[in-house]
């Protein structure tokens, strides 16, 4: 008897017009389009990122080939080749530049 009850009140409850389903705005779920700009600090969204130079290069500074290869990388837009931000990337192999 119980749980004829209990049926019978949620089964009110759901069709109730109170009891109504709200969804919260999410912007991965509509076609919400952001008003401001999102920098991320990733290699693969770098500007200037892309183009035919900067595939196939490697991403550490333990498999550049050379300098020139580490200072493209960085150009392409790998910032953790120049740990300290000098300009200078993987500086075991470009010292000073």
């Amino acid at each position: 008897m119980k749980q004829l009850i209990l049926a019978a009140a949620l089964a009110m409850f759901a069709l109730s017009s109170n009891a109504g389903v709200t969804t919260i705005d999410n912007p991965f779920q509509s076609n919400t389009v952001l008003k401001e700009s999102v920098e991320v600090d990733h290699p693969l969204f770098a500007k200037g990122a892309g183009g035919a130079q900067c595939k196939g290069l490697p991403s550490t500074c333990g498999q550049m080939a050379n300098c020139e290869q580490a200072k493209q990388a960085l150009e392409c837009g790998n910032k953790r080749l120049d740990r300290d931000k000098d300009g200078v990337p993987c500086e075991s192999i470009c010292p000073g530049g």
